[in-house]
């Protein structure tokens, strides 16, 4: 797994390779409405272009959220990433291949799929790479979700879910992205992604990262807020005494408060 000390590249990078992909987009939604008359009582030509134009548009908004969230999100750039791929075109562990058109993983989630390695894109792209061989998929497959180039999955109920290409560091989530795992609103809204930071805190028979904690805590109803310094003390992992100490204080107080408010009902 990386490791993201001293792997960490600027916000933003991804914004050129974003742009161009929005105008590419752009101009094929453009061409497509004004070839829409030419479909004009040709049935299938025109339930074909309806549903192009829908896919194209839902593309344009994606990416457009993309070039937002790469403003603000750190990256990393993996040590076994060949020396060749830009900057721009990279997600952690995960990139773009100008050269093949198409995109390479990584992530430990995409190598255990079944027949990842026995596809004719995968040996053919193994034959010409003896070292540090990713998993490769074809461009068509990849779409941007959440901010991130992702791949449509099955759930464990079978159910189609969005996965993330990328191995997502706590640095790198939203309140969105871990909510699209924890408690999604809908099942299109559903999201999956492996986790680079350490899962340590468990919560409801799960492991959460530190970051991952904190946003559920903003929307699971019942998730009491605990400091980290506080959960990390308990478990006897490295915290900041002073800030415990302080919070300790403060919870003492407030301890006392109530009691004291509890006893003037009485």
């Amino acid at each position: 797994m990386l490791s993201p000390k001293n792997q960490k590249f600027r916000e933003g990078v991804q914004v050129p390779f974003l742009e161009k992909m929005l105008k590419e987009n752009q101009k094929e939604l453009e061409q497509l409405v004004n070839s829409f008359d030419e479909t004009t009582g040709k049935q299938q030509e025109r339930l074909h272009a309806i549903e192009k134009t829908s896919k194209v548009k839902s593309n344009i908004v994606e990416i457009t959220k993309a070039i937002e969230y790469s403003k603000k999100m750190e990256y990393f750039r993996h040590p076994n990433i060949p020396q060749n791929i830009s900057d721009e075109h990279i997600w952690n562990d995960a990139w773009y291949d100008e050269k093949r058109n198409a995109w390479v993983t990584l992530n430990d989630y995409f190598f255990q799929l079944e027949n990842s390695r026995t596809r004719g894109i995968q040996i053919k792209y193994e034959t010409e790479n003896i070292t540090n061989v990713g998993i490769i998929i074809e461009e068509k497959k990849i779409e941007f979700r959440y901010g991130l180039p992702s791949m449509l999955q099955k759930d464990d109920k079978g159910q189609p879910i969005w996965y993330s290409l990328s191995t997502l560091y706590d640095v790198m989530l939203t309140k969105e992205i871990v909510k699209g795992t924890l408690k999604p609103e809908s099942q299109e809204n559903a999201y999956l992604y492996t986790a680079g930071s350490e899962a340590w805190i468990s919560v409801l028979g799960r492991h959460l990262t530190e970051q991952e904690y904190l946003f559920a805590c903003e929307f699971m109803i019942g998730l009491v807020k605990t400091p980290l310094n506080v959960l990390r003390a308990n478990v006897g992992r490295s915290y900041d005494p002073k800030e415990y100490k302080k919070t300790m204080k403060q919870w003492d107080k407030e301890n006392k408060e109530l009691e004291q408010q509890q006893k003037k009902k009485k």
